[in-house]
């Protein structure tokens, strides 16, 4: 394991149905900004490792990235294996618009799905966690740039080195925002990622919509940033990280503009919880649409404001990304 948060980085490729050309197995269960399954036949599946930095590549665009909290392992895991006919191996690849649909790399030889030799294999399985640290892509970036950044030029490996001398101005960009990883990570988060415990446990937003709407009727159709604004834009903002605690709580969400939420995720904006008023990041001073919100009184009544510890955690985060934004 690393001795230190991102000391190694990695990509992590996913890959639709529509897009996924290796025809060997089923493909994987991921979801991109929560977790990451692979398995022994990945190569460099036994080098990652808890307080690895990752990309995650979605078919041919960066969904986002994180650092990895924590890998469940699941030895003797059992695993279907299509394998060439002829040959035995499993270097072949399905063809979309030529028939038979695929073809040996290895031995060249042409054959359909049904022929192909299917075996139940014994392999470890492995799933690695992120969602406590993602940071979803804040503009496209595709593959041709992200291979600039990885070390080796094979394109076979669904988990490759990236060159870390490149990696800040790549995270930077894809980000929209200048990237500390450790400062911005906090120092605590640092130390349960690389040496506390993380619960394993994979959160699913149930519930995103009535809590939205017991936000509505709570505060009505208001953003607490911007006051009132259309229905449609409103999102149910939550202060803590759902993903951590798996759990909607009222006095721990805010109902906020589409894009004042995003930048609310990213840690741009925030409110001091000593006098409940709204402070930009630096960067965002340079945007008319966001600059007035700076310094201006939340539109919450004092006896529905959100849990201050939530929203002082939130703000010392917020503060420390500020310092290079």
């Amino acid at each position: 394991m690393s001795n230190a948060l991102g000391e190694r980085a990695w990509v992590f490729v996913m890959k639709s149905d529509a897009e996924r050309s290796w025809a060997a197995n089923r493909g994987y269960d991921d979801s991109a900004g929560i977790y990451y399954s692979y398995d022994s036949n990945v190569g460099n599946c036994k080098q990652v490792s808890k307080g690895d930095l990752i990309v995650v590549r979605e078919d041919d665009h960066v969904a986002g990235w994180g650092f990895i909290e924590f890998i469940e392992i699941f030895p003797n895991s059992q695993k279907e294996i299509s394998r060439c006919p002829k040959c035995n191996k499993t270097n072949f690849s399905r063809r979309k618009t030529i028939s038979p649909a695929n073809k040996c790399a290895s031995c060249k030889f042409e054959f359909e799905d049904v022929d192909a030799r299917k075996t139940l294999e014994t392999v470890t399985a492995y799933r690695a966690f992120y969602a406590n640290t993602w940071t979803e892509a804040a503009r496209p970036v595709f593959r041709a740039e992200l291979e600039d950044i990885i070390k080796t030029r094979d394109t076979f490996n669904a988990i490759r080195p990236l060159d870390r001398d490149k990696l800040p101005d790549f995270l930077d960009t894809i980000s929209g925002r200048d990237v500390d990883l450790v400062v911005d990570i906090g120092e605590k988060a640092v130390e349960i990622i690389l040496g506390g415990h993380i619960e394993a446990t994979v959160r699913r937003r149930r519930g995103q919509r009535e809590f939205r709407f017991k936000l509505m009727e709570r505060f009505g159709e208001i953003c607490a940033f911007s006051g009132e604004q259309p229905p449609q834009v409103l999102e149910a903002a939550h202060i803590n990280s759902f993903a951590q605690t798996g759990e909607h709580h009222l006095n721990g969400g805010l109902l906020l503009r589409r894009d004042i939420h995003s930048l609310f995720d990213a840690n741009l904006i925030t409110v001091n919880p000593d006098s409940w008023k709204i402070q930009i990041a630096p960067r965002l001073q340079n945007f008319e649409t966001y600059k007035p919100l700076d310094g201006r009184n939340l539109f919450v009544p004092e006896g529905s404001r959100p849990n201050s510890d939530l929203v002082q955690s939130h703000f010392e985060q917020s503060l420390r990304i500020f310092e290079h934004n």
